[in-house]
């Protein structure tokens, strides 16, 4: 992840006549995400949206194929009660623009690591694991592959019972693909990472499901188990 400050501080923007940037809520290498109100239906907070900004300038052609793919494959799933509403997409010279829901329990990794709620609550952890797998089941049966499922990328109501998966960066619809290291190297599938696989074909959907595994140990432990599902991993290689 990039500094937030070697991006623009965008604060106080407005963004097509109606989207107010009130706050900063992350960056990464190549953009940002901003709270904002959205002006054409209130100008009081009842009508907070989030604001993905992508930076397009100085991107290379593949990349910003990428960012087109995001759009399409989340907007291809936006129904699903159980990811993030994708209410809007505009872009300029600079930078491409997705305005998603706003969920007020940020995300699955603060609730897990900061806020702890999950600890010793077992039936709060059914309840919002269970929310996570029908999301991601409502992508794969419209085709959709996440592959990169992460706490960072699953948002929560306030009280952390429901779910909302989030950035379709990596999302592919292919149902065998042989790219390899696509993802977080902790959520990985061995046939993802191809060390056990002598780097075959693989199905992404099947590491979209392992990774729901890896998550719901975070939920339940606080902890993760290996840095990486390989043999070269001590930690893996002991679950082996």
């Amino acid at each position: 992840m990039a500094a937030a400050d070697s991006l623009p501080d965008f604060t106080g923007y407005f963004l097509d006549d109606r989207y107010e940037l009130l706050k900063m809520l992350g960056s990464g290498s190549f953009g940002v995400v901003y709270k904002a109100i959205d002006h054409e239906l209130s100008d009081d907070y009842d009508y907070i949206v989030a604001v993905k900004i992508l930076r397009k300038a100085g991107r290379s052609a593949a990349h910003l194929a990428s960012m087109q793919r995001e759009a399409a494959f989340h907007s291809a799933v936006a129904y699903n009660e159980g990811v993030v509403t994708l209410y809007d997409t505009f872009d300029d010279e600079k930078w491409c623009y997705l305005v998603l829901e706003f969920c007020r329990g940020g995300d699955l990794f603060d609730q897990i690591i900061t806020r702890q709620i999950y600890a010793g609550k077992d039936e709060l952890i059914r309840e919002a694991f269970l929310s996570l797998v029908d999301a991601v089941q409502g992508c794969h049966d419209a085709g959709i592959a996440h592959r990169d499922l992460k706490p960072e990328n699953v948002l929560t109501n306030k009280d952390g019972s429901q779910c909302y998966l989030a950035d379709f960066g990596l999302a592919t619809d292919e149902p065998l693909v042989r790219e390899f290291g696509v993802g977080t190297g902790l959520y990985m599938s061995p046939e993802c990472v191809g060390d056990m696989t002598d780097r075959a074909s693989y199905d992404p959907f099947l590491s979209d499901i392992w990774a729901l595994g890896v998550i719901l140990v975070n939920m339940i432990t606080g902890q993760n188990l290996w840095e990486r599902a390989t043999p070269k991993d001590a930690h893996f290689a002991q679950f082996l």
